[in-house]
């Protein structure tokens, strides 16, 4: 939220001078704002409109206060102004939720330090919220505004326009009807388009039209059929557009004239990356952003695979613009000869070869991947002598889960990672397949498993520590995460499974009722670049009631080296929520140290190389000591994953580790009873 930004709050008059309390508490916590004080029986605008508010702090119990009637007002006239009530007793003010009250504050919270922390997140998630709605607002209307400028220039320019669906005239503008002969729109309607293109190039549209993903880049000519029976040759673009949520083709027919061929080679050569002979990247960015609206509206899957090489520009220094020129080409030539021949391939700004699958699914895009697994070889050899190139392969799934073209290059660069730090074998892409489709259905039938394994306290801690896994149940067997979190990822399903685990543990808090609990939710990469999801978690921490401080939201190292930015902003906005942070994988990249700084993480949890035989080596053991001092030394504190051997814990004790997990002090379990909820602490002497 901007606290730049100055916020008009009413807030209602009230004999116990509480008012001047909480906006004394508002403006300590940084936030600008103007204060108004009005009756609270309704708005202190003569004329709706003419004043803009942000929020109303209404005290429920004051004297002569009729909350109803101003909820009412709020209801009927259609202002979007949230109204927190600050009451005595919430219970007696319940029936206020349903006539638009945005939450009941009990007002002893605001006597203790928690509360006034807590009420202070409260005003802030409103007015974030409030935000957001306007610009969606502003969105919509400029949308409309768009859509109305688009009309009345489809109506009035001379040139033949028509939007088509399943090959019928849905629009045509005068240019059209004037072009063809028509006296209107209701004589063209029922007519296909093809009835007005003549016979010898009726195959030639037909597919000209079924390949749109060319459309802006080649122009198709062919003989038009005038309704009195004359012909005339002309030009034909089209595009794919959507229609009332439907997928259609937009035409825009010219009189043929000049070298349709030069004409199109020029088109073609604009989209072209003249070092490697592949699309740009305006072109690819065209291509992808017609793949997900295929996705989206025809659901036509495809898939994007990403291959980089990281020391390609060191290479070009060595070899100069000309041979550098050669070796691209040759980079593309072989990746072609890897391909399907509808794979379109491409060359991002930045080095990256991009090859985008039309109408693929999980099988053959890992079946495309191997293949190019297989050309490491081949592309290493054409590295120059005293050189070494070598290709790191990623990629994601176009679904309609996907938003936009830089998202999934994001994904796709995420999965180059998490490839690099995967040992383990991957499984058959036809299984991983299935196995998405078995998950779709355990998340649409709410029926996935939850675990939570204890995060042990080394040290004197009052709060008891679980963290939450999920489990895909089988009639014969449990399928684990590492066998389709990947894929989820790729295809864009790592968002609704954390929605789906955040929402679960939150009524598993509700159930324990217990303020010392805390559970840890591992975040996938998806979330990371989710524009929603803090939106919809703040307002299940309003439906449920529950502080944020009982949900330690956890990101991989990984995910925060593929997507820096995101990462950043993504832990800004949900530190500013009131949630902690915590960083697992801690010590995969070369630099950790750094990444910490980026997200600014409460608790790390060390990767497993940081362990690696710490009892039978010193030098690995102080460096451990080293690691864990620093990351003391920044106020963070230091959790020791996957512990097999309950010798270890003298030594991670003696290493200053806060927290220990690992299944030799318990598995993961459905049940939360590692320790009834009471302190505890291991020493030396309770582990001999």
């Amino acid at each position: 939220m901007d606290n730049t930004a100055t916020h008009h709050i009413l807030v209602n008059h009230y004999p116990s001078g509480n008012a001047d309390k909480i906006i004394g508490l508002l403006r300590r916590a940084g936030l600008n704002i103007r204060v108004r004080e009005f009756e609270g029986y309704h708005l202190p605008d003569d004329v709706p409109g003419c004043d803009t508010h942000d929020l109303i702090l209404l005290f429920a119990d004051a004297p002569g206060q009729t909350n109803e009637a101003l909820l009412r007002q709020l209801q009927s006239s259609r202002r979007d102004i949230p109204c927190l009530l600050i009451c005595r007793a919430p219970a007696r003010w319940l029936p206020m939720l349903n006539l638009g009250a945005a939450g009941l504050i009990n007002e002893s919270l605001l006597d203790s330090a928690a509360g006034q922390v807590e009420f202070v997140y409260r005003v802030k998630r409103e007015l974030a919220q409030l935000k957001q709605r306007r610009e969606s607002r502003r969105a919509t209307s400029s949308l409309r505004e768009l859509h109305q400028r688009l009309q009345s220039f489809m109506d009035s320019t001379s040139d033949a326009v028509a939007c088509l669906q399943d090959g019928l005239h849905q629009y045509a503008n005068q240019g059209w009807l004037t072009f063809f002969g028509f006296p209107n729109q209701l004589a063209l309607q029922a007519v296909p388009f093809l009835d007005l293109v003549a016979d010898e190039d009726v195959e030639k549209v037909r597919d000209f039209l079924r390949h749109h993903l060319d459309a802006g880049q080649q122009r198709c000519e062919f003989t038009a059929l005038r309704r009195d029976g004359t012909e005339a040759r002309a030009t034909l673009d089209s595009s794919a557009i959507s229609i009332n949520g439907d997928n259609s083709l937009q035409l825009l027919i010219q009189p043929a004239k000049g070298n349709s061929i030069h004409h199109n080679a020029i088109r073609a050569a604009r989209s072209k990356d003249m070092q490697s002979g592949l699309l740009n990247e305006s072109g690819l960015s065209r291509m992808l952003d017609q793949s997900i609206s295929s996705a989206v509206y025809q659901g036509r899957h495809s898939a994007v695979i990403m291959l980089s090489a990281p020391n390609l520009s060191d290479i070009a220094v060595v070899l100069g613009k000309n041979d550098m020129h050669l070796l691209l080409g040759e980079i593309a030539s072989l990746l072609a000869s890897a391909c399907p021949t509808h794979a379109v391939l491409g060359r991002l700004n930045a080095g990256d070869f991009i090859v985008l699958m039309p109408d693929a699914d999980t099988e053959s895009c890992q079946q495309l991947i191997a293949r190019l697994e297989n050309q490491r070889e081949l592309l290493a050899g054409l590295a120059p002598e005293g050189t070494s190139l070598h290709f790191s392969i990623g990629a994601a799934m176009i679904t309609d889960e996907a938003p936009d073209a830089d998202t999934l290059l994001i994904r796709a660069r995420q999965h180059q990672t998490l490839r690099q730090h995967q040992h383990a074998g991957t499984s058959d892409a036809g299984e991983t397949g299935a196995t998405l489709a078995l998950l779709r259905q355990a998340l649409q039938d709410e029926t996935l498993m939850l675990v939570y394994q204890p995060t042990v306290s080394l040290k004197a801690d009052a709060n008891e520590y679980y963290e939450v896994r999920i489990r895909l149940p089988l009639a014969d067997r449990i399928i684990y995460p590492s066998e389709f979190l990947d894929a989820a990822n790729q295809h864009g399903y790592g968002e609704r499974i954390d929605r789906y685990v955040i929402a679960h543990a939150l009524r598993a808090i509700a159930e324990h009722d217990q303020a010392q609990l805390r559970l840890t939710i591992n975040l996938t990469s998806n979330t990371l670049l989710s524009q929603t999801l803090l939106a919809w978690l703040t307002h299940e921490l309003r439906r449920h009631q529950k502080s944020p401080r009982q949900l330690i939201l956890q990101i991989s190292e990984m995910d925060v080296l593929s997507a820096p930015d995101e990462a950043r902003r993504f832990c800004m906005q949900v530190r500013d929520l009131g949630f902690e942070l915590a960083l697992t994988h801690f010590g995969c990249s070369l630099d950790p140290f750094r990444v910490l700084g980026e997200v600014q993480a409460d608790y790390v949890k060390l990767d497993r190389s940081l362990l690696h035989r710490i009892n039978i080596d010193a030098d690995q053991r102080g460096r451990l000591h080293d690691v864990v001092s620093t990351l003391h030394s920044q106020g963070v504190r230091v959790i020791a994953p996957m512990v097999e051997d309950i010798e270890m814990l003298p030594l991670l004790w003696q290493s200053n580790v806060n927290f220990v997990q690992g299944n030799c002090l318990q598995q993961p379990s459905q049940t939360m009873e590692f320790g009834m909820f009471q302190a505890q602490e291991i020493s030396l002497e309770s582990v001999g």
